[in-house]
């Protein structure tokens, strides 16, 4: 039994004669009558009453026409949703991140590639205005970016906290800042920073550099690896959240020391998905948003044990 002799057999049914049943299927009478002659002898009954004016089901086979059609239904239904599944794993994902965040990117694409192997994902880089203006001009899916937690927020973006932190100083283990508890801008003289390239970042460094004048800027850039060599090897310092000291690579990780801004300790740095307003994300989306925030929450965890 298969479908195609079952879709015959419903013809057949329908229009009660073989003839016709082999006219719309484009086939010849005997090929209709020998496929519905093979299922009446698989299931060893009769199942039309053939006479020279047509066909009409015996009782055993208006019971075998009503579960071939509830089978039909079955599998047009399946078909349907395996359609549907297709498309959604086929789906385009374009993400505009800041580079921080690379990293998670990066490994939610790698397990998705694996669970959906139709799934395309394309990643963009960039600060936080840039990120907005992928969004804005239809680059992108979804933004992922820092913000203060009181920061005011475009108005024409969505916004999804992710997991939240806080500002830090971020130096090399030789430095001697290293020995702070929390800073303060008293406790910068002399101290050349390098700066990640974002509003929220700029906005407390300046606080902190402007207050005394041998303070200054060696580097601002938005390629993390720099920023990275310049903090270990160069002896500078940066300021990021806490969490991304997690997205560094593990070489780098050994290397450094976080130290909170006791100024900024009530104002929490947020990770945040972006999109577009009143355009509903996608399934896969939501999925890879929820991915990512489990990763990201592992960092937060893992952190939060190093603390203790």
């Amino acid at each position: 039994m298969n479908i195609t002799q079952l879709q015959y057999l419903i013809s057949a049914a329908n229009y009660g004669t073989f003839t016709k049943a082999a006219s719309v299927h484009h086939l010849t009478v005997p090929t209709i009558s020998q496929s519905v002659r093979q299922l009446e002898d698989e299931l060893d009954t009769v199942i039309f009453h053939r006479t020279k004016k047509g066909i009409t089901p015996t009782k055993e086979g208006q019971l075998i026409l009503q579960h071939s059609v509830s089978i039909l239904k079955s599998v047009e239904i399946m078909k349907r949703e395996l359609s549907l599944l297709k498309e959604e794993s086929s789906e385009n994902i374009i993400i505009s991140t800041i580079p921080g965040m690379v990293p998670q990117v990066v490994q939610t694409t790698i397990e998705f590639a694996k669970r959906y192997p139709l799934l395309n994902v394309q990643m963009l880089e960039g600060d936080t205005e840039t990120v907005q203006s992928h969004l804005n001009e239809g680059y992108a899916s979804m933004g992922l970016v820092t913000y203060s937690s009181e920061q005011q927020k475009d108005a024409s973006f969505d916004w999804m906290p992710l997991i939240e932190g806080k500002a830090v100083l971020i130096v090399n283990k030789n430095s001697p800042l290293r020995f702070l508890n929390s800073v303060t801008a008293d406790n910068l003289r002399d101290e050349v920073f390098v700066l990640y390239k974002d509003e929220f970042i700029e906005s407390i460094a300046h606080g902190l550099i402007s207050a005394h004048p041998t303070n200054r800027i060696a580097l601002s850039t938005n390629n993390m690896d720099a920023l990275y060599q310049m903090v270990v090897k160069g002896d500078t310092i940066t300021i990021g959240p806490d969490f991304i000291i997690h997205s560094f690579p593990s070489s780098y990780q050994k290397q450094l020391v976080t130290i909170p801004l006791k100024q900024y300790n009530s104002e929490p740095v947020v990770l945040g998905r972006i999109t577009r307003k009143q355009e509903q994300a996608t399934k896969m989306v939501e999925e890879f948003t929820s991915r990512l925030t489990e990763l990201f929450m592992g960092t937060q965890n893992s952190l939060e044990t190093d603390d203790k």
